[in-house]
């Protein structure tokens, strides 16, 4: 189980990887990309997983099922309270806007990178 969530995240971070180096956007869509993946990670936060996969294009919602992504708690715990986002950017690459997030934890610092695709689903979820 865990190597399947692990092999998910790596393809995700490659996602992401490949997406560095994107293009900057105009205030006004990093702010409403911003505003979507602030929801994602507050629903992260609470547990709401079926809420973050109804949000996900169909390759995610194929590829991370909600029991995979209840792995994810431990680590949600072991950060701590959520305080808040301290650092966040958003770029656009090969149609897919890819937002990254620095969340601070009572505990710890979490960084989430929330890719979403032209129809604003999420294509690619990673917290490190």
């Amino acid at each position: 189980m865990k190597r399947m969530l692990f092999t998910m995240l790596s393809v995700v971070v490659m996602l992401a990887l490949v997406a560095c180096g994107g293009n900057k956007v105009d205030d006004a869509t990093a702010e409403k990309y911003v505003a979507k993946a602030e929801e994602v990670v507050s629903l992260i936060n609470e547990a709401k997983y079926k809420e973050v996969r109804a949000m996900f294009d169909e390759t995610m919602k194929e590829k991370l099922p909600e029991d995979q992504m209840e792995e994810l708690t431990p680590i949600i715990e072991q950060s701590g309270t959520f305080e808040k986002i301290d650092k966040s950017s958003v770029e656009e690459k090969d149609g897919l806007y890819i937002v990254i997030f620095v969340a601070k934890y009572s505990k710890d610092k979490r960084t989430f990178t929330i890719t979403f695709n032209d129809k604003e689903e999420v294509a690619g979820l990673f917290v490190k």
